[in-house]
């Protein structure tokens, strides 16, 4: 059976009469790559250790790996094993962090640096906000939120393991933040809830047959409360970095659209750095059924599954006044 005809099998048939129609000559690609091989990738946890500590006991192994240019200090296996990999005692100390590269790219974006107060709006598990600690070098203030209790014991686990030393945990809705926190961080990373298109995988059909337009609509009215929370917890000239795993335009462009063209936002989707991504990179749909755009969407980075990736969808967005 073909990576499509398996697609068929598993998904709604709604959900793949959208993503022809939202993906264009990128469909087929993207079906095979819900089957494909996953490549594993991590980064050098620079809190625990440097990279030519890891790259030394790497090179002393039977492992294999290549740097990924657009990720400082992170890179793919090439050979060997995830097992391989987390029998390092470079992995065993935390000096290593098996993390993807859509989560990986969306906290460098963020463009942090020493000293800023950053806000993650829905941190857990913590993958993102352990790194933007270490790009930080654990100096400034982070605040990592997450509305789920659960979720929050393996945050604080992570943020643990990784040495992040500069992060306060809490637990509230992300929505209602702008009203606490209003004009007080240089950053705010939203990696909102949503429908996770661009993470299907066939030998997961639960989450594919899970999928409805209705989720996508409820998903959809919680992520434009949320990033306009976060636009009102920045600061006037600090960024907010808003990313999705999820092809539909109604949690992605349309989010964007609906939420910046009120009269009570001022904020731009500003030029994110590309570096060698522009293969994956895609532009930004400005009509979608019966929507068409009323803002300025083409900074904005849609971007189809490769070798690295996964689907996802990010944009830089920055507060005017």
């Amino acid at each position: 059976m073909s990576e499509i005809q398996s697609a068929e099998s598993k998904l709604p048939p709604r959900a793949l009469e959208r993503l022809r129609d939202i993906l264009g000559d990128d469909f087929e690609s993207v079906i095979e790559s819900f089957s494909s091989d996953r490549v594993v990738t991590f980064r050098v946890n620079t809190l625990r250790g440097t990279r030519d500590e890891v790259l030394s006991e790497i090179a002393n192994s039977a492992l294999k790996v290549e740097p990924i240019d657009w990720c400082p200090d992170a890179f793919v296996l090439k050979d060997g094993t995830i097992r391989e990999l987390q029998a390092l005692d470079v992995y065993q100390e935390g000096k290593v962090y098996i993390q993807s590269t859509s989560s990986m790219l969306a906290a460098h974006l963020l463009q942090v640096s020493e000293g800023m107060a950053v806000l993650d709006m829905c941190a857990a598990p913590g993958s993102k906000t352990s790194l933007i600690a270490a790009i930080m070098n654990n100096k400034g203030r982070i605040i990592a939120n997450d509305r789920s209790k659960k979720r929050l014991y393996r945050l604080r686990e992570i943020l643990q393991q990784q040495g992040a030393t500069n992060v306060e945990v809490i637990n509230k809705p992300a929505e209602l933040l702008g009203k606490t926190y209003t004009d007080c961080f240089d950053r705010v990373l939203v990696d909102v809830p949503c429908s996770g298109e661009g993470r299907f995988r066939m030998e997961k059909p639960v989450r594919m047959s899970r999928w409805s337009e209705q989720s996508i609509k409820t998903l959809a009215k919680l992520q434009q409360q949320i990033l306009s929370s976060a636009l009102r917890c920045v600061k006037v000239g600090g960024h907010v970095v808003y990313s999705t795993c999820t092809f539909a335009p109604e949690e992605n462009e349309m989010v964007l659209d609906k939420v910046l063209r009120k009269q009570s936002v001022h904020a731009n989707i500003i030029q994110a750095p590309q570096a060698t991504l522009a293969n994956i990179v895609r532009e930004p749909l400005t009509s979608f059924q019966e929507w068409t755009t009323s803002i300025d969407l083409s900074n904005a980075l849609r971007i189809v599954p490769s070798a690295l990736t996964t689907g996802f969808f990010i944009a830089v967005i920055q507060r005017t006044r």
